[in-house]
């Protein structure tokens, strides 16, 4: 089992509530649908806390550094990745594209 994330931003003048919205009945209903997802849960940042690190460079930012983290639970990355280069998989992805920041990234990790 392959276990993706996701952290991104919305672009800028995004309402986060819209897109909040679009998350609970678009996105998330969508790719929990998928055959080749077993979980997916996303957490909205909502502030910064304190360094992470004992002698950190520079100041606390303000505001988080990224708005959103996605984890993803894939049982099939194969069939992830194809069903992304389809027509469908496609328009999923741009549906989204309308709201997010490009500097977005999905990467993929595993539990230490």
């Amino acid at each position: 089992m392959a276990t993706i994330f996701a952290v991104y931003n919305l672009k800028r003048n995004q309402r986060t509530e819209e897109f909040d919205n679009y998350l609970i009945k678009t996105k998330i209903p969508g790719i929990r649908g998928a055959p080749w997802c077993t979980d997916f849960k996303t957490w909205k940042i909502d502030k910064v806390f304190g360094p992470a690190v004992s002698e950190p460079e520079g100041e606390l930012p303000a505001e988080p550094p990224y708005m959103y983290v996605a984890k993803i639970e894939v049982s099939n990355l194969d069939a992830m990745v194809s069903f992304l280069g389809t027509d469908a998989g496609k328009e999923f992805v741009k549906s989204w594209s309308v709201y997010i920041d490009p500097t977005a990234i999905f990467t993929m990790g595993h539990e230490v």
